[in-house]
């Protein structure tokens, strides 16, 4: 599967109907985008983060198994581009995990549109 085919392809609609203009950079992992190790790895499995100081969604194509899971990870992370940062941290920080933040339910909820921007490859 060629990830960056399926970004290239689906994100700038995805951009223009979640009017979100951040940057996305591909990395194996977590522990390789921080490290800047490409074979870097560990437990983490996260398959996507927004970073609201660089404007920009990290896929982590280790976690990619279908064009359904990549086109979910851009566009949960374009609803977080949208979402207030000092509110979705103080979510975090009252005790609220990721099923109970209504910063995460709302970008899950988002990700049922996938269907939309299904390629015809």
């Amino acid at each position: 599967m060629n990830v960056i085919k399926i970004v290239n392809k689906v994100y700038p609609e995805i951009a223009k109907d979640y009017s979100c203009n951040a940057k996305v950079e591909l990395h194996n992992n977590v522990y390789s985008r921080l490290s800047g190790i490409p074979e870097m790895s560990g437990e983490d499995n996260a398959s996507a983060e927004y970073n609201w100081s660089k404007n920009k969604i990290y896929i982590y194509t280790d976690n990619m198994n279908s064009e359904e899971d990549i086109i979910k990870a851009l566009i949960h992370e374009c609803v977080h581009s949208n979402q207030n940062k000092e509110l979705f941290d103080a979510y975090y920080l009252i005790g609220l995990d990721y099923n109970t933040n209504p910063y995460e339910i709302e970008a899950e909820y988002e990700e049922k549109n996938w269907t939309k921007y299904k390629l015809k490859i």
